[in-house]
């Protein structure tokens, strides 16, 4: 089956462009606070199948798009950073929902080491099977700078 997950709040436009091809260990971007983002972190979500075109979570809550949180957690590793992420919020994070009446279908995650060094901003692509890149977007009224990464799990 295919997946595809979204990095989101990139501090610069990824140095990818759609269909290079990522493996294990690749550098796909840094972590930032673009969009509406108030702090920096990485928003990283996963939906079934391949999708080319910008999507938002409401349209996880609508049905729209199905979400893959059983392979979202893979991505949860400190190979993610190179170091133990912290996740700032959850997935389904009630007070989330309270706030924005919507579902939170993803995490919120930060490196642990955040606060004394930039030295692990770098997001690293930490699945052992190939991605392929299927869409790179600035949503300066959302997620900011995107990358949204095609894989078969």
């Amino acid at each position: 089956m295919k997946y595809t997950v979204r990095f989101a709040h990139l501090e610069k436009p990824p140095e990818l462009k759609v269909g290079d091809r990522v493996k294990n260990g690749d550098i796909i971007g840094v972590m930032g606070t673009s969009g509406q983002s108030t702090a920096t972190h990485l928003h990283i979500d996963c939906v079934r199948g391949s999708h080319n075109k910008k999507y938002q979570l409401y349209e996880m809550d609508d049905g729209d798009l199905i979400p893959a949180p059983k392979q979202l957690l893979y991505f949860i590793d400190r190979d993610l950073f190179g170091i133990d992420p912290f996740i700032t919020t959850p997935y389904a994070e009630l007070d989330y929902f309270k706030s924005r009446a919507k579902v939170h279908h993803g995490f919120d995650v930060v490196p642990v080491n955040r606060k004394t060094t930039r030295e692990n901003y770098r997001i690293r692509w930490n699945r052992s099977m190939v991605g392929n890149v299927s869409l790179v977007v600035d949503d300066p009224s959302g997620y900011g700078h995107c990358i949204y990464i095609t894989f078969e799990a």
